[in-house]
C-alpha cells in the first residue's frame, strides 16, 4: 500500500510576524534616536545596553537596561509562539480569513 504524501497546508507567502518585530522595535527606539542625531557612539552604547545589560563606560551590568531591549524581544517571541501557534492558532485563523501579510 502506497503511503500518502504529506504536503504543505497552503502556498508559502511572505508574512510579517508582528509580535517579534514589535519587541525588536522597542529595543531599537533609543539607539535610532541617537543615530538620527548623529551620535554614533551613544547609539552603539545604548544598543549594547539594551540587549546585553552591560554598560561599557561604567563597566557594570544592570538588569534595568534589559527591560528596554532584550525583554520585549523575548516576550514578542513567546507571544508569536504561543498565541500565533499551537494553543490558539490565531495565525491559521488569519490565513483562513484571507488576511494577506499580517501574522502574530
Amino acid at each position: 500500500m502506497a503511503r500518502k504524501k504529506r504536503g504543505r497546508r497552503g502556498s508559502r507567502q511572505f508574512t510579517l510576524p508582528l509580535a517579534p518585530i514589535a519587541g525588536l522595535i522597542a529595543g531599537l527606539a533609543r539607539p535610532a534616536g541617537f543615530l538620527m542625531s548623529g551620535s554614533y557612539d551613544r547609539a552603539f552604547k545604548a544598543l549594547t545596553q539594551n540587549y546585553t545589560g552591560y554598560d561599557i563606560a561604567s563597566k557594570k551590568w544592570d538588569f534595568n537596561y534589559l527591560k528596554e531591549g532584550l525583554l520585549p524581544l523575548v516576550l514578542g517571541g513567546l507571544v508569536h509562539k504561543y498565541v500565533g501557534g499551537a494553543p490558539l492558532n490565531i495565525n491559521r485563523m488569519l490565513a483562513n480569513a484571507g488576511v494577506p501579510v499580517v501574522r502574530i
